[in-house]
């Protein structure tokens, strides 16, 4: 496992569980800020890594219609992502082996952001069809970085510490 890799597993394992933080009011120093910290140990070589990511609310709203595509284990993933500000859902069509035929999930997305870049967590996937919770399908997290050379990238990882990278186009 690339280095990249586990930094990224940390990050959404720690960045799924913590909904609930609010940002630092900075400015005001009458106000003393609630300090979090959350530590993942990596154990990856002989040395250890300790990487503390705090998730927070995201400061500006995201409307988008996105296609995003991936492959986990072999299996492509098509998704549209719609997001209408801290929220929206996404669909999800993949071949699923477990039922022997492709199944269809929707989830809610929620828009956080961090020091790596903006995260999207999915939440509660139901099959699109009966609408009825799926315990088998594991909710995607997704990673959206602008890097210093304008370059856009996207990372998939879900709650199983299985990544990908992820292609994306404009839905319109």
């Amino acid at each position: 496992m690339n280095y990249k890799t586990i930094v990224l597993i940390g990050f959404f394992t720690i960045g799924s569980g913590l909904y609930n933080i609010k940002s630092v009011n900075a400015y005001d120093s009458s106000v003393k800020p609630s300090v979090t910290t959350d530590y993942t140990l990596i154990d990856s070589q002989p040395s250890s890594f300790k990487i503390s990511q705090i998730v927070t609310e995201a400061s500006s709203p995201l409307y988008v219609n996105w296609k995003l595509e991936y492959s986990i284990d072999g299996i492509l993933y098509e998704s549209i992502l719609r997001m209408e500000g801290y929220s929206g859902t996404m669909r999800t069509k993949y071949f699923n082996a477990l039922i022997n035929q492709t199944d269809v999930i929707d989830q809610t997305m929620e828009l956080k952001s961090s020091s790596q870049g903006l995260i999207l967590l999915g939440s509660n996937p139901v099959d699109a069809n009966t609408k009825i919770p799926d315990p088998t399908y594991i909710p995607d997290n997704f990673l959206f970085q602008i890097r210093p050379n304008g370059s856009f990238v996207v990372i998939t990882c879900d709650r199983n510490s299985r990544c990908s990278d992820v292609d994306l186009a404009v839905v319109r």
